[in-house]
């Protein structure tokens, strides 16, 4: 079967996208392609996600790649990069290499790859990358890749009408599936990710402050770190807890009531797909257009304007309030995630390998 060589910035950071690479890398392993799972840089806290892969797995470095500022050391480091590449690319015939993320392809267009077929990812949205200045870099890195994968289909029609063509949607699989979903019960609301601006953890804080007094039985966890910890901390807020990354995203989610995604970026967010997974009614803000594909506000979840801490604090005020609301969201949350398990991703993707433009 055709080799497949799949690159991304991390393959150890406790993160989505790395969480996917590796949930895309075993599966396609399973169904017998030879895999070989290629990161960039090692994270300043590597963290194993499979003692025992049935795919191949290498990173390059050490350790996390230098800061600009540092020319010697980052030249090294860009050195050791197109190395180690080189040689990996070398020991494996030329079949498909999958990138990531941007970075991954602008290393391969600086070692030979004649003869590999190559698909771009993108793992954010369309309008955050023409906000952020990401377009024009993946519009100079892409222009040659035989599909340029996008989470959604309106990210994907965006990036088609600015004259990339081979512009698909290929949404993110759920990285597990619980027998058994949640029972909603449990009256704690869960925020599951990176504390970081973007993310916008502050919002959440604000909105909780509104609603708290009226909710006693309620409590707010934010699992995961980031920059903005020390800043949710401080705040000393009633009922709120902040704790470390998991490697176990399913157990906080199927033991939570409620998922509240406060983000200001996202693009197909995972931790709502793995919170739809295990049935849980999700609150998320109105933040891309991968949200609004897995979120139909009122049907599967509710949506909230984005940067308005008073809307989420209404949006989480009537869940925490309604029993039945609260359970008819989660249960056809479930109904929607069923769409996007590994199974029907992997069936994409092997369409996708078997179809040249």
């Amino acid at each position: 079967m055709t080799p497949i060589v799949i690159m991304a910035n991390s393959i150890t950071e406790l993160g989505g996208a790395t969480r996917v690479a590796h949930v895309l890398a075993s599966g396609l392993a399973s169904r017998g392609y030879p895999v070989h799972l290629v990161g960039l840089e090692t994270a300043a806290e590597p963290h194993v996600f499979d003692a025992d892969p049935a795919y191949r797995r290498v990173t390059l470095l050490d350790g996390p790649v230098p800061s600009a500022s540092d020319e010697q050391q980052r030249a090294d480091a860009d050195a050791a990069l197109e190395r180690g590449l080189a040689a990996t690319l070398a020991g494996i015939e030329p079949g498909v290499v999958i990138t990531t993320q941007v970075w991954c392809k602008e290393v391969l267009d600086r070692v030979p790859h004649q003869g590999w077929r190559v698909i771009g990812q993108y793992h954010s949205s369309a309008e955050a990358a023409l906000r952020g200045g990401d377009a024009a870099r993946l519009a100079a890195a892409y222009a040659d890749v035989e599909w340029f994968t996008l989470l959604s289909d309106a990210d994907a029609h965006v990036f088609r009408t600015r004259g990339m063509q081979q512009a698909i949607a290929m949404p993110n699989p759920v990285a597990f599936w619980p027998d058994d979903p949640t029972s909603r019960e449990a009256r704690i609301i869960t925020y599951l990710g990176r504390l970081s601006a973007e993310k916008a953890p502050g919002i959440l804080a604000d909105a909780w402050t509104m609603i708290e007094s009226a909710h006693p039985d309620w409590q707010v966890q934010f699992v995961g770190s980031g920059p903005l910890v020390d800043e949710v901390l401080a705040r000393r807020l009633p009922r709120v807890t902040v704790l470390p990354p998991t490697p176990d995203p399913a157990a906080v989610l199927l033991a939570s009531g409620v998922l509240a995604l406060p983000s200001l970026v996202e693009g197909f967010p995972l931790a709502l797909l793995e919170a739809m997974a295990c049935g849980l009614a999700v609150v998320a803000a109105d933040a891309s257009a991968g949200v609004r594909e897995l979120v139909e506000d009122e049907v599967s979840g509710l949506l909230a304007v984005r940067g308005d801490a008073e809307d989420l604090a209404r949006q989480l005020d009537r869940v925490m309030s309604d029993d039945t609301l609260r359970h008819a969201l989660g249960e056809r949350a479930r109904s929607v995630a069923e769409r996007y398990r590994l199974d029907v991703i992997l069936d994409r993707w092997e369409t996708l390998i078997a179809t040249r433009p």
